[in-house]
């Protein structure tokens, strides 16, 4: 089996190639569209935001001097959450991804009240999760061309000075706040749109992250990221879990089409976790 070792500032650039490459397999194995990539620049931010932030959770697995695998995990505030698990097609199905959570997993243990996982519809990973004492919540996926969605006259574009805000909302949500991931997102391109009482992170037509302190305002926020809509791009809404209820209506009058993908995995005290559309980079 490779080899594990921390993760270092020289390994970004072989995770993110990693990572297409396994997304790009599994879309395969699936009979789906190849994923269009992250952009490099944004996947780096991210890839360093965290080793920076939460070194003890980077992990890479090394064959003949190639990056075979790699685990990102962050802790804020007692809650843990899983920001990638990647492992070579060439290297999958002989126990380097569990190897690799397991050693994701300890990070923050002492201080851990929950956990968050956000995954694919590979069942290997599914399988792995649940095992793992996680619970599933299944999702849905909502995808299309917004038809003639409007920004509501309630959101408007965010600052500096919505910080606190945000911090209120996060905690309200998930007993957590992002604090500096939310920077990173802005760092890497997104854009913040904000309300009275919730946030979200979008970028292009796709949103990133979204908490509310009531349905209303989350609705609201979502069909202000729908409208964030380039001319012609496609946008998307992911890990909409039965709990997210309240954002089936906005895309489904935005005209997107919704499938089963993927599912929400949590462990332990999350907060009551709703209105809220997770990122899936940050949790």
């Amino acid at each position: 089996m490779p080899a594990l070792r921390p993760m270092a500032a020289d390994d970004a650039l072989a995770v993110h190639e990693l990572s297409v490459r396994t997304f790009a397999d599994l879309a395969e194995r699936f009979h789906e569209p190849p994923p269009p990539p992250p952009r490099v620049a944004r996947s780096l931010v991210r890839i360093h935001h965290l080793l920076e932030r939460d070194p003890g959770g980077a992990w890479v697995a090394e064959h003949d001097g190639e990056v075979a695998g790699a685990a990102l995990a962050i802790e804020r505030d007692g809650l843990w959450g899983l920001s990638l698990l990647v492992v070579d097609p060439a290297h999958q199905s002989r126990g380097l991804g569990r190897a690799l959570l397991a050693r994701a997993l300890a990070h923050g243990e002492g201080g851990r009240r929950g956990g968050v996982i956000l995954a694919s519809s590979d069942p290997r990973a599914l399988r792995t999760y649940a095992r793992a004492g996680f619970v599933a919540h299944p999702c849905l996926f909502a995808r299309g061309h917004p038809d003639a969605v409007e920004r509501p006259s309630g959101v408007s574009d965010g600052g500096e000075a919505d910080r606190g805000l945000i911090e209120r909302v996060d905690r309200a949500v998930r007993g957590a706040p992002h604090g500096e991931d939310v920077d990173a997102m802005l760092r890497a391109g997104a854009r913040l749109l904000i309300a009275d009482r919730g946030y979200a992170v979008v970028e292009g037509g796709r949103v990133r992250l979204l908490a509310a302190l009531d349905d209303a305002a989350a609705a609201d926020l979502l069909r202000a990221a729908l409208a964030e809509t380039p001319p012609g791009a496609e946008a998307s809404v992911e890990w909409i879990t039965a709990l997210q209820a309240w954002a089936v209506a906005p895309v489904l009058d935005a005209g997107l089409a919704l499938r089963v993908d993927g599912a929400v995995f949590v462990r332990g005290e999350v907060g009551r976790f709703r209105p809220y559309l997770p990122s899936g980079a940050y949790l």
